[in-house]
């Protein structure tokens, strides 16, 4: 690297001692650089080693308990399942369909009354239940070292309304289950703040990998957005604790992928629905993200809270009497798209599933929109695919639903990389995939990053993602 890029590392993007990280600041021959991914910056750093027996101890441990975190999660979710449906989601199934609409709308009721009831006591005056970021920064004592018991509790409740159908994802559980453990195991080894930062960090991604069995996803979820540096040191902690977390999880969970989807070939048909669904997925992936941001800060509280959340978990029931696959996380309505369900329930349920999102965490609930996003990008994909055939018989819509699923995810979540690593991880696809879903992913991505851009610059108007 040329002494005219390279700066001082910075504990800002969580880089360990030893290491030389390089802040590359949008500029090169042009006056431009490279932006970081979600923002407008990255960090990149040199091959320098910092690896230290502390810090690799670290690893272990986090990577061991995030894994067993992880386990008990999944455990705890096909228990609530059992209880409220009489059978536990497995690969490619969903417990919802097997049971009638009123059983259904009674757990949603019950679930919803005991989520509700537990959030409104996190949420009294005390010391509050800190987010994934917070504790991945650490810049408060409150943020450094927030209290363990209830934020266990908080993370089961997701699970808890989750197994009970609600339409959030129960990926942020798992998460903060692993940032908690991180931070204690990394104040006990003694741990500079820049090395806890970033053990907190992949302890939070290990959790995510110990659920889904993404390791490589994992890492990228905790390089691109907690982290936002693709430093060799993180890189390879990162890589290192969420494979560690996936082992230990796998001793009791599962491996199976959670799709069953068919091996995507990169013809030309399958790159030229991939580049259809970027440009037709990118600004509806972006409005949803805007609108989950719009939600969640305007999201019920105190006595509002208690009866405006039993009332989204009703409406979800409700419209589960007549469309199951709009329950849970979202697993039941992508697959459901992956199998090829008809056109018009695939228009009904698009809007359906969004606006019990929506309604779900702006009562009040708290959970992720990561396998959500996905359900509602594959089941657009499903659509444009059945239109598509339509307009030109011959066209197989089978591809067009997982390659929605990874250009909504990407626009939603903000972070291409993850998206497309989370894509490939949740449905076993072989190398063949990888150009069809990049080049979705890509499109997509460009597409919004050109919206809000010009938005940001003032040539348009909008709220800013």
């Amino acid at each position: 690297m040329t002494p005219s890029i390279v700066s001082k590392a910075t504990a800002d993007h969580g880089g360990g001692p030893g290491s030389t990280s390089v802040r590359a600041v949008r500029r090169s021959a042009r006056g431009e650089g490279v932006g970081r991914v979600g923002a407008d910056r990255m960090t990149l750093v040199s091959a320098a080693p910092v690896f230290r027996p502390r810090l690799l101890l670290a690893m272990v441990l986090i990577g061991v308990a995030s894994g067993l975190g992880g386990a008990a999660m999944s455990w705890t979710l096909h228990a609530v399942q059992h209880l409220c449906f009489g059978t536990a989601a497995s690969p490619y199934t969903d417990p919802y369909s097997e049971v009638d609409g009123p059983r259904r709308v009674l757990a949603l009721l019950i679930v919803g009354a005991v989520v509700s009831l537990l959030w409104w006591l996190l949420r009294r005056p005390q010391p509050p239940v800190q987010s994934v970021k917070g504790m991945v920064a650490g810049d408060t004592p409150v943020r450094r070292r927030p209290p363990m018991l209830r934020g266990i509790v908080n993370s089961f409740a997701q699970v808890i309304a989750v197994g009970g159908g609600a339409s959030i994802g129960r990926e942020v559980a798992p998460r903060e289950i692993g940032a908690l453990f991180a931070g204690r195991i990394g104040d006990a080894l003694g741990l500079d703040p820049a090395q806890r930062r970033t053990m907190v960090a992949c302890g939070a991604a290990a959790g995510l990998a110990a659920v889904y069995h993404v390791p490589l996803a994992g890492a990228g979820f905790a390089l691109e957005i907690l982290l936002a540096s693709f430093a060799l040191d993180c890189a390879v902690l990162a890589l290192g604790t969420c494979a560690l977390a996936t082992i230990v999880a796998r001793l009791t969970v599962s491996p199976l992928p959670f799709y069953r989807v068919e091996a995507l070939e990169g013809s030309w048909p399958v790159l030229l629905a991939a580049v259809s669904v970027g440009l037709v997925l990118a600004l509806p992936a972006l409005g949803f993200r805007r609108a989950v941001a719009r939600v969640e800060a305007r999201r019920l509280t105190g006595w509002r809270q208690l009866a405006g959340l039993p009332a989204a978990f009703l409406l979800t029931g409700a419209v589960s009497v007549a469309l199951p696959q709009a329950l849970g996380n979202g697993l039941a309505a992508a697959q459901w798209a992956y199998d090829g369900g008809a056109p018009g329930t695939a228009a009904v349920l698009l809007g359906v599933k969004a606006l019990l999102i929506l309604a779900t965490l702006g009562a009040g609930a708290v959970g992720g929109t990561l396998t959500p996003g996905f359900s509602l990008g594959a089941v657009a994909g499903a659509l444009l695919g059945d239109l598509a055939a339509l307009a030109l018989p011959g066209t197989d819509p089978t591809p067009w639903a997982l390659l929605g699923a990874a250009a909504f995810l990407a626009v939603s979540m903000n972070a291409p990389l993850t998206a497309i690593l989370l894509t490939i991880g949740f449905t076993d696809q072989p190398a063949s995939a990888f150009l069809p879903i990049v080049l979705a992913v890509a499109v997509a991505y460009a597409c919004a990053r050109l919206v809000t851009t010009r938005a940001e610059t003032g040539t348009e108007t909008g709220p800013r993602p």
